[in-house]
């Protein structure tokens, strides 16, 4: 039988669809009685036959389905509506799941209870940021997620507590011990080393368990989450030196977020709901740009700001750094999001054929032109022309562009008609344009026609803090894409990638994490020896706060610097820096050739 769940008064309901019309609104006599203000006397009714209709009944604050206000829709089996900000799922199973609709009840109870009786300003923030986060987790679960999926988002969540340490994921099997999820907010490094998970929350306190200073013990809490088929699971939090209230708050927010996974996990596996819902987690989603680091958060909160005006962008960084992720960032929150983007990639294609592609062609422009054939040009006009590697392209045809972008029209290869354009430019680089103005291999006034805006996307060396989230991120997308269930990560196997400096950055972790997915056992961890030659042979700099705190604000320049004064101190005698560094010597030589650091006069 289908029915529909929705959250209201702390809980997730059930109501079946058990007659062909369901009324839903204020007044006492639907079928859903919903006692909001912002709901109509009347406000929608459900039409229940082959097909399942949401009918709006003329309500004030009207229906909306997939964020578009509808006077009558269908809906499919997982399909949701939302009347006046509440959200209402379709879903299909047996009539007994109607007699109790308790199994989140304790969830909701014990919310509740954590924060009921908060007063002053600052706590009730606080305790409502906790509630609201714990709700959504519910509202996952109520949308019928993956368990998976549902560990993936906390630290979309966390990411808005101001304080909050590092929160880890780890199952027990064995001797072994597997990081599934990572928050890691310290500066240092972490060894999950002889951990026990018991029954009830414990504090542990370990030599070489978490160090921020070599041989200083620092505290942790567990909270166990008790899996079926008897996974020994628990959250390992490593707090922040923050105010003993704050922190108090966040134990107490952690040990309800665990029991509610307690109940997800049961919940998912018992009723056989693991659904894949890659598509909605994918990193082409534009609307999902992986990332802990503060200034990247604050380049997405730019890019959003920008992205609705019109000014045309320029985005550089490495290769693999994720810039058409933010060109296609701008493109969906700009005006023309429902219009065409067009890429066109400038080092790719052959000087003598990348005019034609991006102005088109006449028939009979030159020989084998048989047909005319638009250009990218006249495709993305009315959208977004995204002009990748723009510093490959030919001087000659920096020109030609020029006169388009001063005239707003241009001439296809061959053709005499001019054609009137209206689009936006986002241009891709990893090459410094300034330095090639310089060379005479950029037009310099091409350059102030393309850059109203700049954006820089730092390398992933430099956002650290990014790369546990991307690790999980990425191996829950390519075990759903082929189906294959596995532990998660070796201890050693987890810490060896997050301590690898990635020169290919984000699309080099991702071939990676693709990689070991394919290679590894169903059911099994990810172990050290899969992991490529390459990245077990290169030694991360592991050293004091300091240079974890640049690399963590994402300034340039720092890593070089602090190896050149570590180099200063120890005379330049590379055996002794790279002891100090806690590197082998051959790791230090090839960081050394990378950062360009050699030893002179000056130095």
């Amino acid at each position: 039988m289908k029915y529909i769940l929705y959250f209201k008064d702390g809980f997730i309901k059930k109501f079946p669809l058990n007659k062909p019309e369901i009324s839903i609104g204020r007044k006492s006599d639907n079928d859903i009685v919903l006692d909001f203000d912002f709901i109509s006397r009347v406000h929608a009714i459900i039409k229940n036959g082959l097909q399942t209709i949401i009918m709006d009944t003329g309500s004030t604050n009207g229906t909306y389905v997939g964020g578009k206000l509808v006077n009558e829709s269908e809906l499919k089996i997982g399909d949701s509506f939302n009347l006046g900000g509440i959200e209402f799922f379709l879903r299909d199973g047996d009539i007994e799941e109607f007699k109790t609709a308790k199994e989140l009840h304790p969830v909701f109870e014990l919310i509740n209870k954590n924060f009921s009786n908060e007063s002053d300003s600052k706590t009730k923030y606080r305790s409502d940021i906790y509630s609201e986060i714990l709700k959504h987790i519910g509202l996952l679960m109520m949308k019928g997620e993956n368990f998976s999926y549902i560990l993936s988002q906390i630290s979309t969540y966390t990411s808005n507590i101001n304080g909050f340490g590092s929160l880890v994921y780890i199952t027990k099997d064995n001797e072994d011990i597997n990081v599934i999820f990572s928050i890691e907010n310290f500066k240092g490094t972490m060894e999950l080393t002889d951990i026990v998970v018991k029954k009830e929350k414990s504090i542990f306190s370990k030599p070489n368990l978490f160090t921020s200073i070599p041989g200083k013990k620092q505290k942790f809490y567990s909270y166990p989450v008790k899996e079926p088929e008897g996974i020994n699971s628990a959250f390992l939090y490593f707090p922040l030196n923050s105010e003993k209230r704050e922190e108090k708050n966040i134990e107490r927010f952690l040990k309800t977020l665990a029991y509610e996974l307690t109940i997800a996990s049961h919940f998912f596996n018992n009723k056989k709901t693991m659904i894949n819902k890659v598509n909605n987690y994918s990193v082409n989603n534009s609307e999902k740009i992986i990332c802990a680091n503060r200034y990247m958060k604050n380049i997405i909160d730019q890019t959003s700001k920008i992205a609705k005006s019109d000014v045309f962008i320029l985005i550089e960084g490495e290769s693999g750094t994720g810039k058409e992720l933010f060109a296609r960032l701008i493109h969906n929150k700009s005006k023309r999001e429902k219009e065409s983007f067009i890429a066109i990639n400038c080092a790719a294609i052959p000087e003598t054929l990348l005019e034609s592609e991006l102005f088109g062609t006449e028939k009979g422009a030159y020989t084998g032109a048989f047909e005319k054939r638009k250009g990218k040009l006249e495709l993305a006009s009315g959208g977004t022309l995204l002009l990748d590697e723009i510093g490959d392209m030919p001087v000659n045809l920096q020109a030609k562009l020029l006169r388009v972008l001063q005239e707003k029209e241009f001439y296809r290869v061959g053709g005499t008609v001019p054609i009137k354009i209206d689009l936006r430019i986002i241009s891709l680089t990893n090459r410094v344009l300034s330095e090639l103005i310089k060379e005479k291999l950029f037009r310099n006034d091409l350059y102030y026609r393309l850059v109203h805006h700049k954006i820089s996307i730092p390398p992933l060396r430099n956002r650290r803090e990014d790369i546990p989230l991307l690790i999980d991120f990425f191996t829950q997308k390519y075990s759903e894409q082929i189906n294959k269930k596995i532990k998660g990560f070796s201890v050693k196997a987890f810490r060896t990638l997050t301590a690898y400096d990635w020169p290919g950055n984000v699309r080099q972790l991702e071939n990676e994490i693709m990689r070991l997915v394919n290679l590894v056992d169903e059911k099994e961890n990810i172990g050290y020896d899969l992991i490529s030659e390459e990245i077990r042979e290169e030694k991360s700099i592991e050293t004091d706060k300091n240079i974890f705190e640049s690399v963590a604000k994402g300034e340039s320049g720092s890593e070089k610097t602090f190896i050149i004064k570590m180099l200063k101190e120890n005379g330049w005698n590379k055996s002794k820096t790279a002891l100090a560094l806690n590197m082998t010597y051959q790791g230090l030589h090839k960081k050394m050739k990378r950062l360009g650091i050699e030893q002179t006069e000056n130095n």
